[in-house]
């Protein structure tokens, strides 16, 4: 299955933010690291009590534009721009721009947790909950009405799917499905990027990975031995690393664990195997959840 969607300016390029009210723009680099003077500016908002309401939504004026940068810097290399890029939906992960006011930054960032309607086009959006990202815990929920919004950048989850034809075809039509989760599949059907790593290189490769057992299975014998030693880290005590092995496949296609030698109960690793397109995507969203509420670590 291919998902053609219309890329955009890449997640780690700065761009200048347009501020309303006929101003001349400013720049707010939100890909730039803090420099130490901006931080030391910022210094004051950094002891300062997050403060919240009787709701508990913690309160605007209160978040740094450094902390949302480094929120988004975070998960910049995990996350595609969504195939609709206003499309707000629980599970979403959103830029939003924010009607100009002194007491807050001009954008936030995090990922949608409700919002009223339940889904549809930024306009049609009455309120929402937004879990802003922390590095010393759980998120932040943060309460926004549509009068706060100017305009929002949606953004899918990536999975990067190591997959056969025969196995990309099975999750056909399963798009929505993973969208729902807030996740985006992209089906990679050779060996080359694998080989390609460079070693002791940056791992830019997502998070997520799904990888089929007939994919495995399938890797020549000429460079079985090189695969193998490159996709080891990206599958190592990750708890984000799947493999989708349906139960009626016959021995040709050993599970990755049989394969990579690892035993439940008995290894300290074992590689979460779902059978079906819909009890990946579950399986995928579970864990994923699990590691986004732990906070930015």
């Amino acid at each position: 299955m291919t998902l053609e969607i219309t890329l955009r300016r890449p997640l780690t390029l700065p761009r200048f933010l347009q501020m309303g009210g006929g101003e001349p723009p400013r720049a707010h680099w939100i890909n730039k690291p803090v420099t130490p003077n901006q931080e030391q500016g910022a210094s004051n908002n950094n002891n300062a009590p997050k403060k919240k309401s009787s709701r508990g939504y913690r309160d605007l004026s209160t978040i740094r534009l450094g902390e949302v940068n480094d929120a988004f810097q975070f998960f910049a290399n995990q996350l595609a721009p969504s195939p609709y890029p206003s499309w707000i939906a629980p599970n979403y992960f959103c830029m939003i721009h924010l009607v100009e006011k002194h007491d807050h930054p001009p954008v936030v960032f995090g990922r949608v947790k409700t919002c009223y309607p339940s889904d549809g086009q930024i306009q049609n959006i009455r309120e929402m909950e937004l879990l802003f990202p922390r590095k010393d815990g759980e998120p932040d929920t943060i309460l926004l009405h549509a009068s706060d919004i100017r305009y929002v950048e949606s953004y899918l989850v990536r999975v990067k799917c190591f997959a056969t034809d025969e196995e990309a075809a099975e999750f056909a039509g399963s798009e929505g499905m993973f969208a729902q989760y807030g996740f985006l599949p992209e089906f990679e059907r050779g060996y080359l990027e694998l080989l390609e790593i460079e070693d002791h290189a940056p791992i830019i490769y997502p998070w997520i990975h799904l990888i089929g057992s007939r994919w495995f299975a399938s890797i020549p014998d000429s460079v079985r031995d090189e695969i193998v030693r490159k996709l080891r880290p990206l599958v190592d005590e990750n708890p984000l690393a799947f493999n989708y092995h349906p139960e009626y496949l016959d021995g040709t296609a050993r599970t990755l664990n049989r394969a990579l030698g690892y035993k439940a109960k008995v290894t300290d690793h074992f590689i979460v195997e779902p059978e079906t397109p819909q009890q990946s995507a579950s399986l995928i969203a579970e864990a994923f959840n699990r590691i986004f509420n732990q906070g930015m670590r």
